[in-house]
């Protein structure tokens, strides 16, 4: 039997927040959870990565503001996110923070809970796919495989290098490394992991704009990587896996279908709004999903 709306019906007073996961990428993605929470939304702060047919989504009568984040500390501050979140949460609106991928990885989701739980705003949590299953999902990569991996770590590019990293523990693991903002300091960390002796085969492939259109999947190894061969090739996010699970490769039948049911999008929406650039705290800016 179909679950009613008033399944997820929330709060009106004192407000209420919902910090959905979008996906990795492509709106069909987004759960049946998230979706029902979105359109009853009255309030929505969504990331800037997100595809622009995600406005469709979106109730007409809702306020849609941008709060996205870039490379280099652009886009907009993380305290200005927490003070919009309150403000309108204050007013006894109903609140959805739409963050690419899961709002818990990499999402700064966490952060925002916390924020809301201070200030005593009632809120959820509505996962979301991460860009770590997407994006491997959509290039036909096993983030695990019999006799191949057993394990998946999951890493941040950004801080990699400056963390107490345990480098040759890293290097002879045989988990599937994960490594999200890793564009910038994939050379870097290919160098560092061969000098603490990972072998110079081990595959790499890098994953750009997963589940969305122009979508690329290169396929390396590490000694290529070090040596600098192994490069963006769009202007997307971008994730880098690494690790003998990725000889497993396959390669999926892309669907003959659009990207949402016709019951859900008839046509493309309009552009979703960008933020204004500003500059965040040092440190602060992403390129990915991640919000």
């Amino acid at each position: 039997m179909p679950l009613s709306s008033e399944s997820v019906r929330l709060p009106r007073s004192p407000g209420f927040v919902s910090l959905v996961g979008a996906g990795p990428g492509s709106p069909d993605l987004l759960t049946l959870r998230g979706l029902r929470t979105l359109q009853q939304a009255e309030v929505i702060l969504y990331d800037s990565l997100l595809e622009p047919s995600f406005a469709e989504l979106f109730p007409k009568d809702a306020q849609a503001i941008p709060v996205g984040k870039r490379c280099g500390g652009l886009g907009t501050p993380q305290d200005h996110i927490h003070h919009l979140l309150l403000k309108h949460a204050r007013r006894g609106r109903r609140v959805v923070r739409l963050k690419g991928g899961d709002p818990l990885l990499f999402g700064r989701g966490g952060e925002e809970a916390q924020r809301l739980e201070a200030a005593g705003i009632p809120f959820e949590l509505v996962p979301g796919v991460s860009a770590l299953q997407g994006a491997a999902s959509a290039s036909g990569i096993p983030l695990t495989h019999r006799g191949a991996s057993r394990e998946v770590r999951i890493l941040e590019g950004h801080h990699l290098l400056e963390s107490d990293t345990d480098w040759p523990e890293l290097a002879r693991t045989r988990a599937t490394l994960a490594i999200f903002m890793g564009t910038r300091t994939l050379r870097q960390v290919a160098q560092r992991l061969l000098l603490h002796g990972a072998s110079p085969d081990l595959p790499v492939a890098l994953v750009e704009k997963a589940t969305c259109e122009g979508q690329t999947t290169t396929i390396s190894s590490l000694r290529l990587a070090a040596a600098g061969h192994l490069c963006p090739r769009t202007e997307g996010p971008g994730l880098v896996y690494m690790g003998a699970a990725i000889g497993q490769r396959v390669h999926p039948t892309l669907p003959e279908r659009p990207l949402l049911s016709e019951a859900i999008l008839h046509d493309p929406g309009p552009p979703l709004p960008q933020p204004a650039a500003q500059a965040g705290p040092p440190g602060g800016g992403r390129r990915r999903r991640a919000g």
